[in-house]
């Protein structure tokens, strides 16, 4: 099976709400007008498809949006030449068949496309510890470049950085 990437539309807004809620506590919790405020804030928001069928999603925010997220801000404040994956989802039933894998190549590419991006950026949970996503990380060449911990210290996070062009 081959994975069509794509950007994403209007009409995968009923289906990316429901992609948010299946893939709580990973990500936020937000509602279906608020998860498209967020889309259209990216600098690009792509979805997977496998057999025509939407799959996994990958939302990236340039630098200087106005984005409020505690992560990104991290990111936002030190540093102004990264592209933040804000976050990626991938449905359960597609889960083994190289979506994650196929929507991250897809964000390196957009941006070695942008002009002064020299990284993607992005966090992965120390507290409670995620010990594949850190592996998954590290093997495409994220690097560790701060932690901080998040809801009251409830959580704590890597946060990530990978050279554009590795």
């Amino acid at each position: 099976m081959d994975v069509i990437l794509r950007d994403i539309s209007e009409g995968d807004s009923d289906w990316l709400h429901g992609l948010n809620e299946a893939c709580l506590p990973a990500v936020n919790q937000l509602s279906q007008k608020d998860l498209w405020a967020l889309v259209r804030k990216t600098a690009v928001t792509r979805v997977a498809e496998l057999d025509g069928q939407p799959v996994g999603v990958a939302m990236t925010l340039a630098p200087k949006v106005g984005h409020t997220s505690m992560n990104y801000l991290w990111f936002d404040q030190r540093f102004d030449d990264f592209l933040y994956l804000d976050r990626i989802m991938v449905d359960d039933r597609a889960r083994g068949a190289g979506i994650g894998k196929a929507l991250y190549q897809d964000v390196f590419q957009f941006a070695a496309t942008l002009p002064g991006i020299r990284a993607v950026t992005c966090e992965v949970n120390l507290r409670p510890f995620n010990a594949g996503s850190l592996k998954f990380h590290a093997a495409l060449g994220f690097v560790t470049v701060g932690e901080q911990e998040t809801e009251g210290g409830k959580k704590a996070v890597s946060l990530m950085r990978r050279p554009v062009g590795v």
